[in-house]
C-alpha cells in the first residue's frame, strides 16, 4: 500500500514537472512565474502539506500520502527540469530551427531528451524522499500502510512491531534503489551517451 501510494504521488509529480517544463519554454513571463513557483515549493515544509492535506482529505482518506509524496518529488523533478533547461546547449535550439521543427516539437523531441540523464537522477532522488515522507503522513492519518503500523505498534508499546516494520520500509527502499531505480538511471546515461 505504501509503495502504491508513492508511486502514485511520484508519478503525479514527475508528470506535472515534466509539463511545466514545456510551458518553461514557452516564454521569459513563463519562466519567471516557473521558477518563482519552484522557489515557492521548495520553501513549504513537509508538516505543512501533512496537515494541509489531512485537513482537507480527512484521516481515513487515500490522498494525503499520495499527495504528500508528490509535494515532496515535485521541487526535486521541477528544480531538474528547470536547471537542465537553462543550461541545456543551444545547438539543440539551433538544429530544431535548421530542421525546421515546429515551436511545440522543440521541447519533446529535442529539449526533453538531452534533460533525461539529470532528470533519471532527480527521479531516483525524489522517489526516495517521496517514499520515506509518505510513511510519516501515514503514520500522522492514514488507514493502512507501513506508516500505519509503525505507529499502530508504538501506540500499543510494542518495539518489536516498530523495528520489524521498520527494517521493511529500509528493505522497500534499498530493492527499489538498487533493483530498479539504479539500473534505469545507468539505463538512461548509457543511452544518452550513445546519441552523441
Amino acid at each position: 500500500m505504501t509503495l502504491l501510494r508513492t508511486l502514485a504521488g511520484f508519478t503525479l509529480a514527475l508528470t506535472v514537472a515534466v509539463f511545466l517544463g514545456y510551458v518553461y519554454t514557452l516564454s521569459s513571463t513563463a519562466r519567471d512565474a516557473i521558477r518563482a513557483l519552484n522557489t515557492l515549493v521548495q520553501s513549504v515544509s513537509v508538516l505543512v502539506w501533512i496537515i494541509v492535506f489531512l485537513m482537507l482529505f480527512g484521516v481515513f482518506s487515500p490522498l494525503p500520502p499520495i499527495l504528500v509524496a508528490a509535494a515532496v518529488a515535485f521541487p526535486i523533478l521541477l528544480s531538474s527540469i528547470v536547471a537542465g533547461l537553462e543550461s541545456t546547449s543551444r545547438r539543440l535550439v539551433e538544429l530544431a530551427v535548421m530542421l525546421r521543427a515546429p515551436r511545440w516539437r522543440l521541447y519533446p523531441d529535442f529539449l526533453l531528451p538531452s534533460l533525461l540523464p539529470g532528470l533519471a537522477g532527480a527521479a531516483r532522488a525524489a522517489l526516495g524522499a517521496a517514499l520515506r515522507i509518505s510513511v510519516v503522513a501515514e503514520a500522522m492519518g492514514a488507514s493502512g500502510g507501513i506508516g500505519y503500523m509503525i505507529e499502530n505498534y508504538y501506540s500499543l508499546a510494542e518495539p518489536r512491531g516498530v523495528f520489524a516494520w521498520g527494517l521493511l520500509l529500509v528493505a522497500l527502499m534499498v530493492v527499489l534503489d538498487q533493483l530498479i531505480l539504479a539500473r534505469l538511471e545507468g539505463w538512461v546515461k548509457e543511452w544518452a551517451t550513445m546519441q552523441r
